[in-house]
């Protein structure tokens, strides 16, 4: 392809084309195949990943992406079964015992996990379109307020302490505001971060639901999911109020 090229160029045959912020590579033997796959693997990688995607979600969703490949499977059929992940984990938060609350912790965590794995898929395969994007943030939201209803549940019917119930209405409705500003606020400032360190988004929510889980601080996980997802949805509003004033 290279000796084609050059023959072209000689010949004056060749025009220039603007490929922007993406790459070309010419793959003519394993070495470059190897490469190439690096290179595609590496792009999955988003400024707006939070930490914890960064540091363990997104290393294990694209080696599970890189067997979903070889298989016919859908993005949105992955979008489908991350929500599953996180009904059943849901499932076994409502029960409250603190076995049903680490094997729930565990679903959960993979469910976020897993919730990677219809995007790297989507553009890996070039088939990521719009739709795909809102009907996988769309589950996302059923699965937030299952998941946190299932906190509640349990907890109240093992401790039978109302409290519970305002701490997780207030940690619910900071986790869909959390998200809904993201929405925003990651379109405006996207070129302007390089890597968002410490970006409060579901992998982050997600990841202390688990611990939370594990710890059996329930209460107190719901108490802190209320605080900072609140105060990062304000946050947001004030940033965006001074970029627009």
């Amino acid at each position: 392809l290279s000796a084609g090229i050059k023959a072209l160029a000689k010949r004056h045959k060749m025009k220039a084309f603007d490929i922007s912020d993406k790459y070309w590579l010419d793959v003519d033997d394993n070495g470059a195949l190897k490469n190439a796959k690096s290179l595609l693997f590496e792009k999955l990688k988003k400024n707006t990943d939070g930490p914890v995607s960064r540091i363990l979600n997104r290393p294990i969703s694209s080696k599970i992406s890189e067997l979903l490949l070889k298989t016919n499977i859908t993005p949105n059929q992955i979008s489908l079964i991350s929500f599953i992940l996180g009904f059943f984990g849901a499932l076994f938060f409502y029960f409250g015992n603190y076995i049903y609350l680490v094997i729930g912790g565990l679903l959960v965590q993979l469910s976020s996990i897993i919730d990677g794995c219809d995007g790297e898929v989507a553009r890996l395969k070039l088939v990521e379109t719009e739709y795909g994007g809102w009907f996988d943030s769309v589950l996302d939201r059923y699965a937030d307020a299952i998941i946190i209803f299932g906190m509640i549940h349990g907890h109240w019917l093992l401790h039978n302490d109302i409290i519970i119930w305002t701490v997780g209405f207030i940690a619910l409705m900071g986790s869909f505001l959390n998200s809904y500003t993201a929405d925003k606020y990651d379109v405006i400032f996207r070129k302007r971060i390089k890597v968002n360190r410490m970006r409060m988004g579901r992998d982050v929510r997600l990841f202390l639901i688990f611990i939370g889980a594990l710890s059996n601080q329930i209460l107190i996980t719901l108490a802190i999911l209320a605080v900072i997802s609140n105060f990062e949805a304000i946050r947001r509003l004030v940033v965006l109020r001074f970029k627009y004033a």
